[in-house]
């Protein structure tokens, strides 16, 4: 069962909460934050680019016995706000207002509300896991990384691209010495973000969200991570080019609790079974298509498992020694 609902941050955040029909009395929820971009709460960002990840993650959840709660972001879709002057710490105390709504329905059990992000979403959802009482987190596709750290790895693999580019468009790209400006264009942009106080400034004639970057590159994702002592589980994927993989074999050394981590192949960043990593030239045209790709199967095993033996397992072991 889907039902609309409200959740009421400093703004009214819409959102979609599904309800499995088999349940008992009190039972684990999962709150499902999205990632960076004017995405809906359940993966659209238009017409043509539509993950669909969370609406499936949702599905998911829902299939085996899992509450779950998805949302539109301050200022995207049906949510009230206003996306540009929207900063990093916005979108945390929303998280955490649908964090505490979870809490607060009857048929929820506090102690087990599981928040789950996606890229950014895992960023946020480690903020969340600092400041509230979790039963866990999951973090998927972001996790044990920084906005600055991301994005400059990703500037690293569009020079590499550039230069390996073969054909006509490669030849000029190098000729036009491209692959040498990439990284001083963006210091130039981020120098320039970083050094204004207003929420939203004009770059190129482009509006950007000054004040969702500047708070994210002083934001240091893993000083909030030693103080999760919840359960956790972060996946990504081999093929990720906006996720670092490798970061994630620090994750025990920050979380103070239970820490899993998988590193899923053919895995990228829509979370979808691929069989090519993404190049800059082909990145945008590649996520468009992998919409309409299911959820990678190992990504599926592994969630079940976890959630199987943190949440449902346990809940039975406990019961029966009660």
């Amino acid at each position: 069962m889907e039902k609309e609902v409200t959740i009421q941050s400093k703004v009214a955040l819409k959102g979609t909460l599904s309800i499995p029909e088999t349940r008992v009395e009190k039972n684990p929820a999962v709150l499902i934050i999205p990632g960076t971009g004017k995405l809906d709460r359940n993966g659209k960002v238009n017409k043509k680019l539509d993950l669909k990840l969370y609406r499936q993650l949702a599905d998911f959840l829902t299939s085996i016995g899992f509450i779950n709660l998805r949302y539109d972001k301050r200022g995207v879709a049906e949510s009230e706000g206003d996306y540009l002057t929207t900063g990093l710490w916005d979108l945390v105390e929303d998280a955490r207002a649908a964090v505490r709504f979870l809490k607060g329905l009857p048929e929820v059990d506090a102690n087990k509300v599981i928040v789950f992000g996606h890229s950014e979403g895992s960023m946020l959802g480690t903020a969340v896991a600092s400041r509230e009482e979790l039963g866990g987190l999951i973090l998927l596709a972001g996790a044990v990384e920084t906005l600055s750290e991301a994005l400059k790895r990703q500037r690293d693999i569009a020079t590499q691209d550039i230069i390996n580019a073969k054909g006509f468009q490669g030849f000029l790209l190098r000729l036009l010495g491209v692959q040498n400006k990439v990284e001083k264009q963006a210091q130039k942009y981020i120098d320039k973000v970083l050094n204004s106080t207003s929420d939203v400034m004009k770059v190129s004639f482009v509006k950007t969200n000054a004040k969702w970057m500047r708070e994210h590159f002083t934001y240091n994702v893993r000083e909030d991570l030693v103080k999760v002592t919840c359960p956790v589980l972060a996946i990504t994927g081999e093929r990720d080019i906006q996720a670092n993989a490798e970061v994630l074999k620090d994750l025990s050394h920050y979380v103070k609790g239970d820490a899993q981590y998988h590193i899923v192949d053919n895995m990228g960043h829509s979370c979808k079974y691929i069989t090519k990593t993404s190049t800059m030239f082909t990145a945008k045209k590649d996520i468009i298509a992998e919409g309409n790709l299911p959820l990678h199967p190992e990504l599926i095993k592994s969630l079940e498992a976890w959630l199987q033996n943190h949440f449902i397992i346990n809940a039975s072991q406990q019961s029966d020694i009660i």
